[in-house]
């Protein structure tokens, strides 16, 4: 069973906001938490909305992420996406 990385209360809304409004979901913003999975399991999140989300991210906290660093596990749930956030903030 794999733990999802512990992360702040405060970044991980903050990344599920962004996620929510980028991929048009505020129907579902209630039912997401740290274990939901994102790509593969939200039909909403493909490789074109990857990459808006991936802008958003980086207008919203001021962060750089480099091309190699867009991996697929990182997408895996909202708590992965918000720890990897989490540790470019830092």
């Amino acid at each position: 069973m794999t733990r999802s990385p512990e992360i702040s209360q405060a970044i991980f809304e903050d990344v599920k906001a962004v996620v929510v409004v980028t991929l048009d979901i505020e129907d579902q913003a209630d039912d997401l938490g740290p274990e939901t999975g994102l790509y593969g399991n939200l039909p909403e999140l493909d490789s074109l909305t990857v990459v808006k989300l991936i802008v958003a991210l980086r207008k919203r906290f001021g962060i750089e992420i480099e091309i190699d660093e867009i991996v697929g596990d990182t997408f895996e749930t909202l708590g992965r996406l918000a720890a990897f956030v989490e540790s470019k903030v830092r």
